[in-house]
């Protein structure tokens, strides 16, 4: 119980950690939304589908490697071992992060006018392209410190990143105001780069501080770390950058598309825009409460897989399942019934509202997946969930190419519905393969949506006796979603979704002491 009690402990502060930054996303898109409008929006995301791929590049893999390459030394308690692994781990990402800058300096020009299609993108990528090189060592670094379960100096270095991003982008675009869209994106990007730079400056100087504590593992190392590390990290990288290439390309066609089906080139970028950088940063702002206990997910699932308990597996896996569906359908319960509220509160546009309430529909689908793909890469599935990664943007690419032509920004819809729910399908069906999991389908997933519709029809009944259901009052808003939220626990409680054994589980974390009766019963 004990190593539970510091799982939810981390967990809890990955969630404050996750919240935070998500929420200063979500401010920031809205601030930048309101300086360079949805076009501007649509240009930047343009820019960044192509940063994206390259940044694909220049981890490589090296995340996730470095978690479950420490995570196995640990097991074997080799201070020496954990030494070994990240020296090869840092070397590894200078590698691929320093190639990554200099393919995209070389190629930035034409990137910018036979992909891009738009000149004002050339300066943007070549400032991204310098903060490569940092980014994929503080991805090595922050692998380090999810295995040793060091997660508060992760936070810290994230939190410090976006803060830095933000304050400099909004003083850089002052500084340019005026001077157009290129401007602007440039500002934002030079944001970007420093904020890169000084996190990895300090994530660098806290493993430095940190790694002196392995001394007391006095285990020896494994053989052949450096060999087990390619092994791993480079069937993840190859399947990264396929799956990374056809995103961009998807990413580059769709508003070609919009073009085709009759819209002007800033009209597509502006439609382009609302989707990719107005709506999905709201949508998935939720996803931070169960991002930070998924992160942990993968150096947990490891040491129990290297320790070959899967009663443990079986009953974590079981667990976070049942948290994801419970909150994934009250997120998306509340996003339907507060869309037109978001849309004009955030970003004063009803076009964002409406399709903010469309997605809101897919938010169970995506953040079940998330989980789900957690698991699976703790399980050494990694592979297996990179495959079908690559399925759903192959099937994306192709029914971008075929239907936005005919269909327009609605074929766009029916491209993210399909392809979020074959990738999710894919991958529950592995995992349920992998692990037994615990739980009826109809309590586990219906009737959680019977008690959402159930809460946000009560909300709405009460709110119509007193008057202002769909009023743009933040205030209003807030008091609603919190009517709604006691209204859902109540009615999970009332047809048993939660149980008092969850509820004594949850808290027994923070209580229990080591070497109880009951903590005996379950071993975790």
């Amino acid at each position: 119980m004990k190593l539970v009690r510091q799982f939810l402990i981390n967990g809890i502060i990955l969630t404050v950690t996750s919240v935070t930054m998500r929420l200063l996303t979500v401010v920031f898109n809205v601030y930048i939304t309101d300086k360079i409008g949805a076009a501007g929006v649509g240009l930047f995301s343009l820019i960044m589908s192509v940063y994206t791929f390259a940044v694909t590049f220049a981890t490589s893999g090296i995340y996730l490697s470095a978690t479950r390459l420490v995570s196995m030394q640990i097991v074997r308690n080799s201070g020496e071992g954990v030494k070994r692994a990240m020296r090869s781990c840092i070397v590894y990402a200078l590698c691929f992060g320093s190639s990554a800058m200099i393919l995209l300096l070389v190629f930035s020009e034409r990137i910018a006018t036979s992909w891009l299609g738009d000149i004002r993108t050339l300066r943007s990528l070549r400032i991204l392209a310098l903060s490569l090189p940092p980014l994929a060592v503080s991805n090595a670094l922050s692998g380090y410190f999810s295995a040793v379960r060091r997660v508060v100096k992760n936070a810290v270095t994230n939190i410090l990143e976006q803060f830095i991003r933000i304050f400099l982008t909004a003083v850089l675009l002052v500084c340019v105001s005026g001077g157009g869209i290129e401007a602007a994106t440039v500002a934002i990007v030079t944001g970007t780069l420093i904020s890169e730079a000084l996190a990895f400056t300090v994530s660098f100087i806290l493993y430095l501080f940190d790694i002196k504590k392995v001394k007391s593992m006095k285990a020896p190392p494994s053989s052949g770390i450096s060999g087990r590390l390619i092994r791993m990290a480079v069937p993840i990288a190859v399947s990264s950058y396929i799956r990374s290439a056809l995103l961009t390309l998807e990413h580059l066609l769709i508003p070609k598309g919009l073009v085709k089906n009759g819209a002007s080139s800033e009209e597509a970028l502006s439609s382009y825009g609302v989707i990719s950088g107005m709506v999905f940063p709201v949508i998935f702002f939720p996803m931070a409460f169960l991002t930070a206990f998924t992160g942990l997910l993968v150096p947990e699932v490891t040491r129990y897989k290297e320790t070959d308990s899967k009663k443990s597996i079986e009953y974590v896996t079981s667990r976070i399942m049942k948290i994801t569906v419970i909150f994934s359908v009250g997120v998306a319960g509340l996003f339907a019934y507060y869309s037109q509220t978001l849309g004009t509160l955030l970003y004063d546009s009803a076009e964002a509202g409406k399709y903010i309430r469309i997605f809101a529909v897919l938010i169970p689908v995506m953040y079940i997946d998330n989980t789900t793909d957690a698991i699976l890469k703790g399980l050494g599935e990694q592979v297996a969930s990179m495959r079908y990664n690559i399925i759903d943007a192959f099937v994306s690419v192709v029914l971008v190419f075929f239907l936005l032509p005919p269909f327009g920004i609605k074929g766009y819809v029916v491209v993210i519905y399909v392809c979020e729910i074959l990738n999710a399908v894919l991958s529950m069906r592995k995992l349920f393969l992998l692990v037994k999991v615990k739980g009826m389908f109809f309590r586990t997933l219906i009737l959680p949506a019977v008690c959402m519709i159930g809460a946000a029809s009560g909300t709405h009944l009460i709110f119509t006796l007193v008057g202002g259901v769909y009023s743009l009052q933040i205030t209003a808003m807030l008091t609603g979603v919190a009517v709604c939220l006691i209204l859902y626990y109540s009615l999970l409680r009332l047809f048993s979704c939660i149980s008092r054994e969850d509820e004594r589980w949850f808290l027994s974390i923070f209580r229990r002491k080591k070497g109880s009766k009951e903590n005996k019963s379950v071993k975790t």
